[in-house]
């Protein structure tokens, strides 16, 4: 089915191709325009003089050097509004406060004398600003971009030079190859253009590493929680893989294809985003959909070279040789943290089974297996999928054979010889009855109830279950509950979970 639609894909290309080629004025500066301040989703930039201005392609500023900025509005106060120029540190970030690892003086006073190659980026913060459990803590950013000389076309066919760090390359939208992506004919839940667009059109700030990264994530720019950024994502690259009129997706390429470059850029600079429960998922794909309509062969290698830190594809699954198949889980933990998960749902819900023989985190298919990774999974593989040059550079191939287990299998806990924890029902209607974590699901009936092990810890871990102190677990000799850990979830909540998208489904149940 895949090979007939990718060479469908190949017939068709040559239909879809459109110019990128913009109408902008060949970078002569004898046609710019001068200005005293530039306005841009409610950031103000105010200049001592009149300075030569323009917009990239996507619609961002930039202006030339010498330049020096007078005021920013809204103002920084010292804890909100921040300003930063070139942000490069994956850590410490001096637009809110109330954001882990804030530093007021990455905010440089003002007036400031901005040089050529410098990207000055600045929030708004959210309000009310005395909330101090905000998350995000922004409401938007915008990016101005300080020049030496006009940019080819006046800006018009050029994309904004990434914000992150100091390199500031000019990528052009004439090196756009349009032809490649494929005219499918749209499906009942797909989103109108001008949607997806607000998704992307203003600047993703995605470089602050870790869970605490989502505080910098604008609200009106992006989604905060990365499930939801990888579902977004998804569904922008999808979107742009349908038969529009010629010219009509271009604002929608470019703003996707600017995000691609930013991401790359920060990954260059040190970014990461790896398996966290859902807070890593999604940035693979856009930088994957710039390598390919850019042809860009740094970006290429990125993706294909990038191991099982860079994103949370990569680090989500692993090929296990002792279960024959691709098994769910993030990080190596050691046995004991296992156990301690399994028992006292302590620790990371996330953590992979020591012996590689079933699904990890705290119960196969379920916690963030279920809720926030499964589906995103698969909404980006139908992406890659659909337009195949992503799929050849993708470059690991268990997450596609994770995506296909869970679609046609869903959770995997058999065959697992490892004993289960015993212990009593917790809540429910049966409570205080003896149970096994095997079992629990039909012992311990209700919603809520679940086999409570606690308190067998001390006499019976590492004796009657738990790990055997060579490296293995104590096997289950008890057949009456089943045999393993949790039999009774092999193949539960097939192809489902949260996070999912309506349209990703129809594209790979139409397409693929």
């Amino acid at each position: 089915m895949k090979k007939l639609a990718r060479a469908l894909i190949a017939l068709a290309a040559p239909l879809v191709a459109f110019s990128c080629s913009g109408s902008g004025g060949g970078g002569d500066e004898s046609d710019l325009q001068k200005t005293d301040a530039i306005e841009q989703w409610g950031v103000t930039w105010t200049f001592e003089d009149p300075v030569p201005y323009g917009q990239f392609a996507n619609g961002d500023y930039w202006v030339l050097a010498p330049v020096t900025i007078a005021s920013v509005t809204p103002a920084f106060d010292g804890a909100h509004h921040g300003l930063e120029v070139n942000p490069a540190d994956v850590v410490a970030q001096g637009f809110d406060a109330r954001v882990a690892d804030f530093d007021a003086t990455r905010v440089p006073a003002l007036p400031y004398e901005a040089q050529p190659g410098e990207s000055l980026v600045k929030a708004i913060s959210l309000e009310p600003l005395d909330d101090d459990a905000c998350r995000p803590c922004l409401r938007t950013a915008s990016v101005l971009t300080v020049l030496a000389e006009a940019p080819p076309d006046l800006g018009d066919t050029v994309f904004r030079p990434p914000y992150f760090g100091e390199d500031k390359p000019l990528y052009s939208t004439n090196d756009l190859r349009g032809g490649i992506l494929p005219p499918y004919v749209p499906t009942p839940s797909t989103p109108p253009l001008a949607d997806v667009l607000a998704r992307f059109e203003r600047v993703h700030l995605d470089h602050k590493q870790g869970w605490t990264g989502a505080g910098l994530h604008p609200t009106e720019n992006m989604a905060e929680y990365g499930s939801s950024v990888s579902i977004e994502n998804a569904e922008g690259a999808l979107r742009l893989m349908l038969d529009d009129p010629p010219g009509v997706q271009r604002p929608l390429l470019v703003a996707y294809v600017q995000l691609g470059v930013d991401l790359f850029h920060m990954l260059e600079g040190g970014q990461t985003w790896p398996a966290n429960g859902g807070h890593g998922e999604g940035r693979k794909l856009p930088i994957a959909f710039a390598a390919a309509l850019l042809d860009d062969a740094a970006m290429r290698d990125a993706v294909s070279g990038s191991g099982p830190e860079a994103f949370g594809e990569n680090g989500g699954m692993y090929a296990s040789e002792a279960a024959g198949v691709v098994l769910w889980g993030q990080g190596d933990y050691s046995e004991e943290m296992y156990w301690q998960n399994l028992v006292f749902d302590t620790g990371s819900r996330t953590l992979s089974d020591p012996y590689r023989m079933i699904d990890g985190g705290h119960r196969p298919g379920d916690s963030y297996q279920f809720c926030c990774t499964s589906m995103p999974y698969k909404a980006n593989a139908t992406a890659a999928y659909l337009l195949p040059e992503i799929e050849a550079m993708w470059n690991y191939q268990p997450f596609f054979e994770y995506v296909e287990r869970w679609v046609a299998a869903g959770a995997w806990s058999q065959p697992d010889p490892c004993a289960p924890p015993r212990g009593v029902c917790a809540g429910g209607d049966n409570a205080g009855a003896a149970c096994t974590t095997a079992n629990e699901l039909t012992i311990c009936t209700d919603e809520e109830a679940f086999c409570d092990a606690s308190g067998t810890w001390d006499a019976e871990y590492g004796v009657l279950w738990g790990p055997d102190g060579a490296g293995g677990c104590i096997l289950d000799t008890d057949d009456s509950d089943g045999t393993g850990r949790f039999p009774l979830l092999h193949g539960t909540n097939i192809d489902d979970g949260y996070y999912g998208s309506p349209f990703a489904e129809e594209m790979r149940d139409a397409h693929l």
